[in-house]
């Protein structure tokens, strides 16, 4: 089989799914490092925008063939890269499954993560610089102008609900609603779907931890959610993949130490930014 790479950042969410679900399925990938962020914006580099036009992270590529987008990266990897079933056998449970997906796509993590109060500030920072190394690479690339101004655009529209108070309450209401929904399913069930884990329990075990990073508290007040998240990070999947509870410095200081030792003792003033790049990203 062709080899696996998937260009991630660490602490990045969509990154967590699509490692989690790698390893769950058992496939074996080799990791390479994207940041949208200092000190190299490399998803906004020319050859990344050519395997993903979006400029986010995750992107996997298998063989000659590029996925971007951790939902896209789930479902291909299910589908060609595993005989590893993580979805229920009968229609009903299938919906579930999906309704519950969708659920959490329809919470915009980015927004929700830097729209918290001690990285409101931060994250702004990072997004002023994201916009002046998109807008200098459109005019280097004219012919991906288009790809960089529509990156443009975006950066700003969530940069600017960020920094929304009302913005971030609306989505935490949001987020409040569907963990207990969840606490009241799992009552039932010990897993979202009923008997066995599948692409649903996946994709909420990132969205709790990345919830207990922002202090939102998911699990207080909701035993069977509290049950289940210890379920699941029971599983060898939550440590393989790396999942974050916590924004670690030392993570991170180890896993770009290799690759931009040299920029970073040549801009020394990005490192704080830096430990921002591709968090929600």
């Amino acid at each position: 089989m062709p080899e696996v790479v998937l260009y991630h950042v660490p602490p990045s969410f969509y990154s967590q799914i699509a490692r989690l679900v790698l390893c769950e399925l058992g496939v074996s990938y080799q990791l390479k490092l994207a940041p949208p962020g200092p000190p190299t914006f490399d998803s906004y580099q020319p050859w990344y925008l050519r395997l993903n036009p979006m400029g986010t992270v995750p992107t996997m590529v298998h063989g000659d063939q590029a996925v971007p987008d951790s939902d896209a990266i789930m479902r291909y990897s299910a589908e060609q890269l595993s005989d590893v079933s993580l979805a229920p056998d009968d229609s009903v449970r299938r919906e579930v499954m999906e309704e519950w997906i969708s659920k959490l796509r329809g919470v915009s993590v980015r927004e929700l993560s830097y729209g918290a109060e001690k990285s409101r500030s931060a994250g702004a920072r990072v997004n002023k610089m994201r916009l002046k190394v998109l807008a200098r690479r459109r005019e280097k690339y004219p012919e991906l102008a288009e790809i960089y101004t529509s990156k443009i655009d975006d950066i700003q529209g969530f940069a600017d609900r960020a920094v929304d108070p009302a913005v971030t309450a609306a989505h935490r209401k949001q987020v409040d609603q569907h963990l207990a929904q969840l606490n009241s399913l799992l009552t039932e069930q010990p897993w979202i779907t009923g008997a066995t884990y599948t692409l649903a329990d996946a994709v909420w075990t990132v969205a709790v931890a990345r919830f207990i990073m922002l202090h939102l508290d998911p699990l207080s007040g909701r035993p069977a959610l509290t049950d289940w998240y210890a379920r699941v990070k029971e599983r060898p999947s939550f440590a393989q993949a790396d999942i974050w509870e916590t924004f670690s410095i030392s993570s991170m200081a180890r896993a770009v130490a290799t690759r931009f030792r040299a920029q970073l003792l040549i801009a020394a003033g990005a490192v704080a930014a830096l430990l921002w790049w591709g968090c929600c990203a």
